[in-house]
């Protein structure tokens, strides 16, 4: 039987497109094996080729970890076997992708895929134009689940129910998408299909909830309708869904709100990006108001679903201001969960060129991480976005900043609109620079959690002052504790104390000395004591620096939060300071 290994990075959730693929292989009789690769280490790949031998290797390449997956597609080929190469990095960088694959697929690639293990294509770059037409073949889980049983036994599968998405963010590469294949088309899956994909699912496997990856769940209203009709006949599992803010406004939004509840939805992930509206419509793209943001969010979660909201830190013309502003937005929101990561400026997006067009990013995809997490890579503007709206706001153009002419000399930026008006604006020195990307770091870490004290950009404020010599652990809980005694929670600390302490099965007394130091982090998350008892388990207190232990407790408290509060999979007390 002809084999094909498939190899994508290994992450806490299941590789959706690598199941589908493996789907189509198993369909047109190939027998598949999947490889999830953990960090960099692709022995076992190496390992699974020369014990195998397979007709193929197939690699899902992402950007940010394309240079280490180009080092194995080298090594493959050169133990004589024909390299795939598909993913998002394939479809925006085939060239330099085709410099280590024999085949390259852009875009949506099920029926190249299908032409390649039918042995009718060449070795070459494919683009299938017609690829958003395909239709999903049932996905192949058990060659995943088999392999890594952890990724089998969780409670939350996902499935893609439509593949697309309109909008024009700057970060995003959807509208680079839309353009390859002539403009915006939503592929949507038959409700049909959905339905048996997930009874599949549940016969096999334990399943709690399903979660809809779809850029814009929902986005067809008529699909809707029948889907909210049959699915919590038919299959009756709990969902979650991604969604945009505008897809809540006016009765239409109502209307697909109340379908979603009807349907079984218990929860929906949607993307603010930045506190600052300025920001948001001219460097993101993303046309929304504070009253639009606030009134669906209100909408949400007053239909008792639970809600994550994205934002992003550091993105061009931001300063701590604009950063803090996203935090007080989430602070009046209250969502449920406030995911937060760092920009990273990727070649091919609109943010990429003006990242690139302002001097504010001089590198290129190779020095980008795979994550959303790591420190700002970019050089920054003095003054935020003060300078750069004024220019904006007299250029009356759509899209100003991909527009502007500009000259960069050092610290100084010259910007010239249409109108041949000449304006200067500056980047951070290296020293101010750094300190607010430091500044980012911390936030980011911490979003989760400020995002839920009362007036916590005020708190937020108060942390990144900190000087570095004095930044730690418990120092983040003394100016917590006089936070909280400023906004007057002073009367019922000691019985949140006592009550953390419960919850470890302990006594106030007998606190390790970490919780004890900040305590109240803890109060602010559903089943806190159990977060904390996850922490010392994990010793995530005893790293070599404080800034390991930060960056392992914003992971630890975030997947906490996941279980326990967003999705609800785990059971616990409620927050003891809620």
């Amino acid at each position: 039987m002809r084999r094909i290994l498939l190899v994508a990075r290994y992450y806490s959730i299941e590789p959706l497109g690598i199941l589908y693929l493996a789907g189509l292989a198993r369909d047109m009789g190939w027998n598949c094996k999947v490889v999830l690769v953990h960090g960099s280490d692709f022995m076992e790949v190496f390992d699974v080729v020369r014990d195998w031998n397979p007709n193929f290797v197939g690699f899902q390449i992402w950007t940010g970890y394309h240079i280490r997956a180009f080092a194995a597609c080298d090594m493959i080929r050169a133990m004589g076997v024909p390299v795939i190469v598909g993913g998002p990095h394939a479809t925006y960088f085939h060239k330099e992708c085709a410099m280590h694959a024999d085949y390259v697929i852009k875009g949506s690639g099920f029926g190249l895929f299908r032409e390649i293990l039918k042995g009718s294509l060449r070795p070459d770059t494919y683009f299938e134009n017609n690829g958003r037409s395909e239709s999903f073949p049932m996905p192949d889980r058990s060659v995943v689940y088999d392999a890594y049983p952890e990724l089998g036994r969780s409670p939350i599968k996902s499935i893609f129910g439509s593949v697309g998405c309109p909008f024009t963010c700057t970060y995003c590469y959807a509208p680079v998408f839309n353009q390859m294949h002539g403009g915006f088309a939503l592929t949507v899956r038959p409700v049909e299909d959905l339905i048996a994909e997930a009874r599949a699912i549940g016969a096999h496997w334990p399943l709690e909830m399903i979660y809809f990856q779809d850029d814009i769940f929902g986005y067809d209203a008529k699909w809707l309708e029948e889907f909210a009709r049959r699915w919590p006949i038919e299959v009756g599992v709990p969902f979650h869904c991604q969604i945009r803010l505008e897809l809540t406004r006016h009765d239409q939004g109502d209307r697909r709100l109340d379908l979603f509840v009807r349907a079984g939805c218990t929860g929906i992930t949607l993307a603010i990006e930045s506190g600052n509206e300025f920001l948001r419509d001219q460097v993101l793209f993303r046309h929304m108001s504070d009253e639009l943001i606030l009134e669906g969010c209100q909408k949400i979660l007053g239909r008792s679903m639970t809600l994550r909201t994205e934002q992003i830190l550091a993105v061009p013309f931001s300063d701590r201001a604009t950063d803090l502003a996203t935090l007080g937005l989430n602070n009046a929101i209250n969502p449920t969960m406030a995911w937060t990561s760092i920009l990273a400026p990727y070649g091919g997006t609109a943010m990429g060129t003006i990242a690139g067009k302002f001097g504010l990013y001089h590198g290129t995809n190779d020095d980008l991480s795979e994550t959303f997490f790591d420190r700002s890579v970019l050089r920054h503007v003095n003054g935020g976005p003060r300078d750069i709206e004024r220019v904006v706001k007299r250029s009356l153009q759509k899209e100003a900043l991909l527009k502007f002419t500009t000259r960069v000399e050092d610290l100084r930026v010259e910007v010239r609109s249409s109108d041949c008006v000449t304006d200067d604006i500056y980047l951070l020195d290296d020293r101010a620079n750094n300190r607010y990307c430091t500044d980012t770091v911390r936030l980011q870490r911490l979003f989760n959690f400020l995002a839920r004290v009362p007036d916590g950009a005020m708190l937020g404020e108060v942390l990144v002052e900190i000087s570095n010599d004095e930044w730690g652990w418990k120092r983040i809980g003394y100016e917590l504790a006089s936070h909280l005694v400023s906004t007057g929670k002073e009367s019922v600390l000691p019985q949140w104390r006592i009550s953390l302490a419960n919850e470890m099965r302990t006594s106030v007394e007998s606190l390790p000395a970490p919780i004890a130091e900040n305590p109240y982090y803890f109060c602010y998350f559903p089943a806190g004591g159990k977060l904390a008892n996850k922490c010392l388990e994990q010793r995530i207190f005893e790293r070599e620096s404080f800034q390991l232990t930060l960056n392992e407790l914003g992971t630890l408290t975030r997947r906490h939060l996941f279980s326990c509060d967003l999705y609800k999979i785990e059971k616990g007390e409620k927050a003891i300071a809620l």
